[in-house]
């Protein structure tokens, strides 16, 4: 009887650990996941920028809706709805999705602002215009801050973990910040696009490859300093069906996450036009300065 009340107790005490280890587990992806979504900037009382692909408004949270204002004073109020994942404020065919520092808005069925991504208020000093035709750009969770042209404007990736967030993962994360520069920069000639991004990742995974491997595979990665911070650099091209794609990329590794901070060149084959077709080869050094002066103004806050 002693024996079995003993090794009853022992299954008790068993059991009662395996509970526990789940619960930490859980906790501690649950942790994990909220340091890299960030702190979502939709607190009550408080006025966020965004910046997306259309363009930017402010929207101002308070008990029980937002208020979206937009260039021209077109207003929207709308109420809070109910919402699986992140938040969702809808009325009349609008809604508002967000969750951490993304959103979108969708008008009748239809997206009218895309990859939105909020900013720090202004009024913090923290982004803004810095009069040198240069803007500033700060996470709304005041976590890093870059400078970039005011041509350009930055938008976010898209709501959720992506394997965008850095170029050839096979792992998710989350498109912290994005700065495309479009074909329009240098017209008339094989320049694409190019696109600077600020990326995150806390997969084990991407966390353990995040100073050796680029696209995908091992590569020679030299150690550089930005703003106190050591990163791992590394460059490598793809190319295919007549496209060619120029990466240089920094990580670094900080509070258990691999951060990137990368930028791609996308340009085509001169040789595929025409001679009389009125291209000509694109300034990749001049396309270069622009995203290299992004990559040594970032900076964790």
């Amino acid at each position: 009887m002693y024996m079995k009340k003993t090794y009853l107790l022992y299954g008790i005490i068993v059991l009662v650990l395996i509970i526990a280890a789940g619960a930490y587990a859980f906790m501690h992806i649950r942790a994990l996941n909220g340091q890299l979504a960030s702190t979502t900037p939709m607190t009550l009382n408080t006025t966020v920028q965004y910046s997306c692909v259309e363009g930017a408004f402010t929207a101002l949270f308070t008990d029980g809706q937002a208020t979206l204002t937009f260039p021209g004073g077109r207003t929207l109020i709308l109420p809070q709805a109910v919402s699986g994942s992140g938040v969702r404020y809808e009325a009349n065919g609008v809604a508002f999705i967000g969750k951490g520092s993304d959103a979108f808005l969708t008008e009748n069925d239809k997206t009218t602002y895309t990859d939105c991504v909020a900013s720090a208020s202004n009024s913090g000093g923290m982004s803004g215009d810095t009069g040198a035709g240069l803007k500033t750009f700060a996470d709304a969770s005041k976590t890093f801050q870059f400078m970039y042209p005011s041509m350009f404007t930055v938008t976010g990736g898209g709501v959720g973990y992506t394997l965008d967030w850095m170029n050839g993962s096979s792992q998710n994360g989350l498109v912290l910040a994005r700065v495309t520069i479009p074909k329009s920069y240098q017209p008339n000639t094989n320049f694409s696009d190019a696109r600077f991004t600020v990326g995150t990742s806390a997969d084990p995974d991407a966390v353990k490859t995040c100073l050796t491997e680029g696209n995908g595979n091992p590569v020679q990665a030299t150690k550089v300093t930005i703003k106190g911070i050591e990163y791992s650099k590394m460059a490598f091209n793809d190319a295919g069906a007549g496209n060619r794609y120029e990466t240089t990329s920094y990580r670094a590794l900080k509070n258990g996450q691999c951060y990137v901070v990368e930028y791609t060149i996308h340009s085509t084959n001169i040789g595929n036009y025409p001679t009389d077709s009125g291209i000509t080869e694109f300034d990749n050094a001049a396309v270069q300065r622009v995203l290299d002066g992004m990559v040594q103004s970032f900076t964790f806050l």
